[in-house]
């Protein structure tokens, strides 16, 4: 019972007292040339972002006009690279429900009216932590090509590259 017990004292000891590195640094003592030494201190950063797209855009007979933000936040990248966030349209910019469609455009900070399908509405350099763009959405509701009643949609896909 004696044993076991100095065994477990031992233990016990053996863990409360300061684990010793093996990979030793530099030595001062009373007799070195210099008393400092120096460590060092690391930290690996790694490419980090957070890219907040809108939930949605509805139109309305009384609101043919919505504007949603496109933000960008927390933005980490390698030296020299740019975050890009790219826009495509399912239907080209039509609201489609089987053969009728609605056309609606989309712009970018108030500039010129999206017509390319993938096109980039956004960067961010690196050094930049965020980035933010409005997106207008605006439609005139003609309905020249309306063939029936029904929700007419499209799909709006975002995409993120690093160049």
């Amino acid at each position: 019972m004696k044993k076991l017990f100095s065994v477990i004292l031992v233990v016990c000891f053996a863990l409360s007292s300061p684990i010793i590195s093996l990979a030793a640094g530099e030595t001062i003592t009373q007799d070195s040339q210099e008393n400092s030494g120096n460590i060092t201190v690391n930290y690996n950063a790694g490419v980090t972002y957070t890219v907040t797209i809108p939930a949605s855009v509805t139109f309305s007979d009384t609101e043919k006009e919505v504007e949603r933000s496109l933000q960008v936040s927390n933005v980490v990248l390698n030296e020299g690279s740019t975050l890009n966030v790219n826009v495509a349209s399912l239907n080209n910019f039509k609201m489609m429900y089987g053969e009728g469609y609605i056309d609606y455009h989309l712009m970018v900070n108030y500039n010129d009216v999206l017509k390319d399908n993938n096109h980039t509405i956004l960067s961010v350099l690196a050094g930049e932590n965020t980035g933010w763009a409005v997106l207008k959405f605006a439609t005139d509701l003609q309905k020249d090509h309306v063939l029936y009643t029904g929700n007419y949609t499209d799909t709006l896909t975002f995409t993120v590259s690093i160049d």
